[in-house]
């Protein structure tokens, strides 16, 4: 299950779809093709396919559906890309009764309805639409095992923390949308003691239902693929910690926004560098440091310089005609080597100095010893010293109340000695969210507390992970890495098939009469856990990490309605009402 096969699957199947005109081998002219997009699938594109990549495909202009003020070019076709939504159906609408271009192909997100259809056919009254296809990529791939719908809280859900109505149904078309791009009828499961999830799994089993002969009447596979719906608030503590590894600091501390990261506010930095895409699809240098710690990537950073460096001298020695031939020839590849050294020079050096301004390996550490130990009097006093110290920003100090709070809800004397010191360093705003988060998680089960047993897979997988950080560390294991997220163990329990009957309920596609399913016998080769209220690219790490480990034996997706970074984390339960 590698989602950026499927990306190349339906990016190429759009971008080299035949026209009329060129099987009958006209001019050239009528080979020349635009590419229309709308707001939704413009990212979709620019996350699956250079602009070289279109160029290759004679693709030599992309427009936007909603810019009414494009030029009439009757002589080139067009490829239309868009999402089946009511918004994006009028404005194709209008270009049918009016169109620009000489032929149109369209290509849908999703599943299009049959009252849709009829409405394009109606308004195609010069026949200049040819053909009308469903492609299934609803939601945006960032990585090889990593999705998002990219939704915030607020929506998808309403005032009372339940579902609205169009977030609700969003959701449900984008995951039935990643589950035809891989086309599986999956067992669905779902956190039980979640509504939201409940509803979820309901609303994604009762469109598999209704779509079953069309779209689902897939081969029964050897073992029954699980989706895997799971509730942001089982695990609040993993988006509340300092994150080490390369992709998620750069969220962390830069942000990044569909493999799009923008660095012009960061001091001192060149203007074509403002700007920059991050793809382990397109970035060797990226994919390689994605997962490296800090301490590793440093070095890494320091091989790619020394690469550039070797590289630029065997270039610059230019005596010969067949000198030149061969510059020329690497030319290119020389250019984009320049530039990734730039970018990536640029990441680390802004990351480096976010470390060292924001006091973050102290905080790190800290935080990382309250939510791995049990409860002890030097955890504490380390961070009563850290509230109490002015250099530390507020932000921080609120972060560490709120693990502290989650970790130790039995003691309520060291909360109560926190709340009181909270009143003397944060504003009156900040001691109201340390309550309120103290609030919503106070009744939780104790299910995400890293208690993994010596058979746990990740526990394994994570200490060797994180047997070497940097010199600040000189113990034996790294003490900045040593949470391990909750789906560490839901991974492992689903490797063993012992995930708990109790906890997740399940509903089975294969028997869709049944309300409730038998469970299946065989451990799963095929996953997909689906997060709702986000994931956490220190989690995207750690299911490739699962992935690799596996070999093939199970293979997990990983999606999310966002991607989270802390300050977003907090900021979705700062406006909960």
């Amino acid at each position: 299950m590698n989602l950026f096969d499927v990306a190349d699957y339906y990016i190429n199947k759009i971008v080299t779809s035949q026209s009329k005109s060129s099987v009958a081998n006209v001019n050239e002219h009528q080979r020349i093709k635009v590419l229309l997009l709308d707001k939704n699938t413009t990212p979709t594109i620019s996350l699956c396919a250079t602009q070289s990549d279109l160029l290759k495909q004679e693709i030599y202009l992309v427009e936007k559906i909603e810019n009414e003020r494009r030029d009439v070019s009757r002589h080139l076709r067009c490829l239309v890309y868009v999402k089946p939504t009511e918004e994006t159906l009028q404005y194709l609408l209008r270009e049918l009764r009016n169109p620009r271009y000489g032929e149109y192909q369209i290509f849908f997100s999703n599943i299009v309805s049959k009252s849709q259809l009829e409405r394009l056919a109606e308004s195609d009254d010069l026949e200049a639409v040819t053909k009308v296809e469903e492609i299934f990529q609803d939601f945006f791939i960032l990585n090889q095992d990593l999705f998002s719908l990219d939704l915030q809280p607020k929506e998808f859900l309403s005032s009372k923390l339940i579902w609205s109505e169009m977030g609700l149904t969003e959701c449900t078309n984008s995951l039935v949308s990643v589950l035809l791009s891989l086309k599986i009828k999956p067992e669905i499961r779902f956190e039980s003691a979640s509504k939201l999830c409940e509803r979820l799994a309901k609303e994604v089993f009762y469109e598999i239902g209704k779509n079953e002969r069309t779209f689902f009447d897939f081969p029964v596979m050897d073992s029954t693929p699980v989706l895997l719906i799971l509730d942001r608030k089982t695990d609040p503590i993993t988006p509340l910690l300092q994150p080490w590894t390369y992709q998620s600091m750069i969220n962390e501390y830069i942000g990044i926004k569909r493999n799009i990261v923008d660095l012009s506010k960061v001091p001192k930095i060149d203007k074509d560098l403002e700007k920059v895409s991050l793809s382990s699809k397109q970035d060797a240098f990226f994919r390689d440091t994605m997962y490296l710690n800090f301490g590793e990537l440093g070095d890494k950073v320091k091989q790619y310089v020394t690469t550039y460096k070797d590289k630029t001298q065997t270039n610059s020695q230019i005596n010969s005609i067949e000198d030149i031939k061969n510059f020329i020839e690497k030319y290119p590849e020389f250019r984009k080597l320049s530039g990734n050294v730039a970018k990536h020079m640029a990441i680390v050096g802004e990351l480096d100095r976010q470390l060292r301004i924001q006091n973050i390996w102290e905080v790190s550490e800290i935080e990382q010893n309250l939510s791995a130990h049990d409860a002890n009097e030097e955890d504490f006093s380390d961070l009563i010293k850290l509230l109490q110290n002015e250099n530390v920003d507020k932000y921080y100090k609120l972060k560490l109340a709120c693990i502290f709070s989650f970790k130790n809800q039995a003691n309520s004397d060291k909360v109560q000695k926190l709340v009181e010191i909270l009143a003397q360093q944060l504003p009156p705003e900040d001691v109201n969210f340390f309550h309120k988060f103290k609030s919503l998680f106070s009744h939780q089960d104790n299910i995400s507390q890293n208690k993994h047993d010596k058979d746990d897979i990740l526990t394994e997988l994570a200490r060797r992970f994180n047997s070497r950080m940097n010199s600040k560390s000189n113990t034996a294991e790294n003490v900045y890495m040593q949470h391990i997220p909750e789906i560490s163990t839901l991974l492992t329990e689903l490797s063993k098939n012992t995930l708990s009957r109790d906890r997740f309920k399940a509903l089975d596609t294969q028997k869709h009469g049944a309300t409730q399913a038998q469970f299946n016998k065989d451990v799963p080769q095929d996953v997909i856990l689906f997060v709702i209220g986000g994931v956490t690219y220190e989690e995207a790490r750690l299911v490739h990490e699962f992935n690799a480990t596996m070999n093939n034996r199970m293979r997990v997706v990983l999606g999310g309605t966002s991607m989270l970074s802390t300050k977003e984390y907090m900021n979705s339960i700062r406006n909960m009402k």
